[in-house]
């Protein structure tokens, strides 16, 4: 029986889909979406609590597998044996990779540590690059695949302070336009996501560090982030999972090395 993981798997086949950061967050709102579109799942976090309540949600929404792995992006020997791991885990080679897993280093040139820069081009993008490298040939092989980043505005953009978080993000953007490139003509597809202000825990932890910081209320901050967002409320992550979950379809087969903004339109671009 042809599948997802044969040459010229017919559409509708069943997908196997490797998700990053998907305990919380963005990454937990792909999780749900990609279950819903009914893929087998291999979900990733470094921290296994936050990893099952996703597989706990996640599973009751689709007829597949859903299993949890857990490893830490900074380390270069976890990244590489992922592929693998997923692939042994799920009953063959995902054709379907999706990397949410980020972090954010904030300081100034000069005060940033470089150690700190080290990690987060190490977890933002070089893991990315690390997983991608053992999954593009066998989506060439096959002539399908779907390969997603979750960038940021901070892709196309920086502000002080961001040195890390900012050029990483640049350089995954890049990478998802080399990734788009080697995949055209072979079936695949590789875009970007850059999600404005996310309604996750990590924008509500942000608000609050900065409202203690300036005397201010957590409301108050989160008001603030959004003046410049439109829609004047923040983007749920289902929102950003729904996206996933298309750009991932046979229906998006047309749309390939893009970054798309999801934001209300604060950048239009």
């Amino acid at each position: 029986m042809s599948d997802a993981t044969n040459p010229g798997a017919p559409r509708g086949a069943r997908r196997r889909a490797l998700v990053t950061g998907a305990s919380q967050g963005i990454g937990r709102g792909i999780a749900l979406s990609l279950a819903d579109a009914g893929m087998d799942l291999a979900l990733v976090a470094r921290g296994r609590e936050g990893l099952d309540a996703t597989v706990a949600q996640a599973a009751p929404r689709t007829d597949g597998a859903v299993v949890a792995l857990t490893a830490d992006l900074a380390v270069r020997e976890e990244s590489a044996a992922l592929a693998e791991r997923a692939a042994e885990a799920l009953g063959g080679v995902p054709d379907v990779f999706v990397h949410c897993s980020g972090i954010a280093r904030n300081g100034a040139v000069g005060s940033l540590e470089v150690a700190e820069w080290d990690r987060s081009m190490e977890v933002n993008v070089t893991s990315a690059f690390v997983i991608a490298s053992d999954l593009v040939p066998a989506m060439r092989e096959q002539g399908w695949g779907r390969i997603v980043t979750i960038c940021s505005l901070y892709s196309r953009y920086a502000v002080s302070h961001t040195a890390a978080y900012a050029s990483s993000k640049h350089a995954l953007h890049g990478l998802t336009r080399v990734l788009a490139a080697e995949l055209a003509g072979h079936g695949g597809t590789a875009n970007a996501i850059m999600p404005g202000w996310v309604d996750t825990e990590m924008v509500r932890g942000e608000a609050a560090k900065a409202a203690a910081a300036r005397g201010a209320t957590p409301e108050e901050m989160v008001r603030k982030f959004l003046r410049n967002q439109p829609i004047n409320r923040m983007v749920d992550t289902s929102e950003v999972g729904a996206l996933t979950a298309f750009l991932c379809s046979d229906a998006a087969a047309a749309i390939n090395g893009q970054g798309i903004n999801i934001d209300g339109g604060s950048v239009q671009s």
